[in-house]
């Protein structure tokens, strides 16, 4: 055997392979080892150390086609944007770039005022087709940035054009506004609410036209745009009435891209956390640092991805004002309950309930970290003081349905039924076509040996309005099993069972449908599906099923 090829075998590694006469060079061992040191720090999660790994491998053998791969993702999953500039030349002129990478060029040409490059760059990414869609938003901002004439130009795109079309009408109004076009700003953001996207998808689209138009000087159109009766809306309004600053205004091209780059990513979170989501949201960050949306969303990103340090610690190094404060502390409560870090949450939500100017909605957050480390008559308590805090004697604040249900639900948790049937029942009353207020309530009727005629009603209303719910099955096929009408529940708990079949209670009640229409294998089968899913009383339960049967 050629013992150029046995070395490479034992290496094991693509960079003792490479095409490149690595080996022959003065520095090759230095570089290799770098790379080997790289590769055992990625995998072992240093990523500080992988990095600076990396780096000197790169530095030694700059035209190392696998030492620039991973220099390149790896600087740009630690955050160093000057790794990731030199790894992306490297990969470049080896014509070997990853498409995100040309959009960290175009982020550094803007970042550069060089309007030249960027246009390159956008053209050869309109070519590459992968970040086609973001071209409309890019050559925009490339025309504001350059003086080429109307910047609005280039988002002429058809609406059927899907993503294009969407970003480019968000854009529309922050590139008017950035043009000091005060009435098309604020006639264009309106038709994006308009367009049914909801206020949460549109949220930093009203925050940085909100700043914009206090620079503007038009106030009123601000404290407009920031109509809504949620918290945070009001604390927006709050900020400028006093005249401080609530988000970054986009007015340059740079700004523009982290925008338009965070953005995307955010809707990739939606829709399935992954890598590529990180990547946006990073680039978000390379393009314009003091863009704090972008070290938000990266931030929720890399606790998508189950990274809750590294998400951790993206929020520790924004610099937030007091709007984008409130959005950080949220996702940090998320964050920490995400990784299970239980006894902090609570801890923070308890000093921020406790202290002063705090809400209603500061307690209920205690409620809601409580519940989740399943201590629900705690819970309960402080559902309870969040309800007092909003309509105790001398307030007048509304109590939404949600809050009453999630009472509901806690008592009912703590075995309380007398204190949970009053709470559901208020949900339903605020609530009458809420689907998990009317069903929460029918099932808990159910099982707590209420009417059934007025149960079933209420779980059918429930199926009505919201048909293909799992959980609304298993509850009206389990109003159907204590009317007696075995075969129509059969069918509907199987479709629920097939919905989410790691969901103990509902094999449960479909072993007792089969059990009784007499189907005692297909019984066993179902409680045995469930016993897997189950723990504490509710596996003995069950286990006793499959010995008996249900007693």
């Amino acid at each position: 055997m050629d013992p150029i090829i046995r070395i490479c075998s034992a290496v094991g590694i693509a960079l003792a392979c490479s095409p490149v006469a690595a080996l022959a060079k003065r520095d090759a061992p230095s570089a290799l080892s770098a790379y080997v040191q790289g590769r055992m720090a990625d995998a072992s999660g240093q990523e500080a150390q992988a990095v600076s790994a990396y780096e000197a491998a790169l530095t030694a053998d700059p035209a190392s086609l696998p030492v620039a791969i991973r220099a390149y993702r790896q600087a740009v999953e630690g955050g160093n944007k000057a790794l990731a500039l030199r790894a992306a030349r490297a990969l470049d002129a080896q014509k070997a770039l990853p498409p995100d990478g040309l959009l960290l060029l175009i982020s550094e040409s803007f970042a550069k005022a060089d309007w030249t490059g960027a246009e390159l760059q956008i053209d050869r990414m309109e070519e590459a087709g992968t970040f086609a869609f973001l071209t409309p938003v890019l050559r925009a901002w490339l025309t504001l940035g350059a003086g080429r004439g109307d910047p609005l130009g280039p988002l002429s795109v058809r609406s059927g054009d899907g993503l294009s079309a969407t970003y480019a009408q968000e854009h529309r109004g922050i590139l008017l506004l950035a043009t000091k076009q005060i009435e098309g700003g604020v006639t264009a953001i309106g038709a994006v609410r308009a367009a049914g996207l909801g206020d949460n998808r549109t949220l930093q689209l009203r925050l940085s036209a909100a700043q914009r138009l206090v620079e503007l000087g038009d106030r009123s159109a601000a404290l407009k745009m920031l109509n809504g009766e949620d918290r945070l809306m009001s604390l927006a309004r709050d900020q400028v009435a006093a005249g401080k600053p609530i988000a970054n205004s986009v007015t340059r091209p740079a700004t523009g891209m982290a925008m338009l780059l965070a953005r995307v990513s955010n809707d990739l979170i939606r829709d399935n956390a992954s890598p590529v989501s990180v990547t946006l949201a990073r680039l978000a960050t390379f393009a314009d640092p003091t863009f704090v949306p972008a070290s938000l969303v990266l931030a929720r990103a890399l606790g998508g991805v189950s990274d809750a340090d590294g998400a951790l610690a993206a929020l520790a190094l924004t610099k937030p004002n007091a709007v984008t404060a409130a959005l950080a502390q949220e996702l940090r409560f998320d964050l920490m309950i995400t990784g299970e870090r239980f006894e902090a949450a609570l801890a923070m939500a308890k000093a921020r309930a406790a202290a002063p100017g705090a809400t209603a909605y500061d307690t209920a957050r205690v409620g809601e970290i409580l519940a989740k480390m399943n201590q629900p008559s705690q819970a309960a308590n402080a559902y309870a003081r969040a309800i007092d805090l909003m309509a105790g004697p001398g307030k007048d604040q509304p109590v939404p349905w949600n809050l009453w249900l999630l009472l509901g639900r806690e008592h009912d948790l703590a075995k309380d039924w007398a204190q949970a049937k009053p709470a559901l029942m208020r949900a339903v009353e605020l609530g009458p076509d809420e689907p998990s207020a009317l069903n929460h309530l029918g099932y808990s009727m159910l099982v707590n040996g209420e009417s059934l005629i007025e149960a079933t009603r209420l779980i059918e209303k429930a199926s009505r309005l919201r048909p293909g719910d799992a959980a609304i099955a298993d509850s009206l096929g389990l109003a159907l099993l204590k009317a007696g009408n075995v075969e129509k529940a059969i069918p509907i708990l199987e479709r629920a069972a097939q919905t989410e079949p790691a969901v103990a209670e509902i094999g449960e009640h479909l072993g007792d449908a089969y059990w009784a229409a007499g189907r005692r294998v297909d019984a066993r089968y179902a409680w045995s599906a469930a016993l897997i899913q189950s723990d504490g009383d509710d596996a003995t339960r069950i286990a006793g099923k499959i010995d008996v049967g249900p007693q």
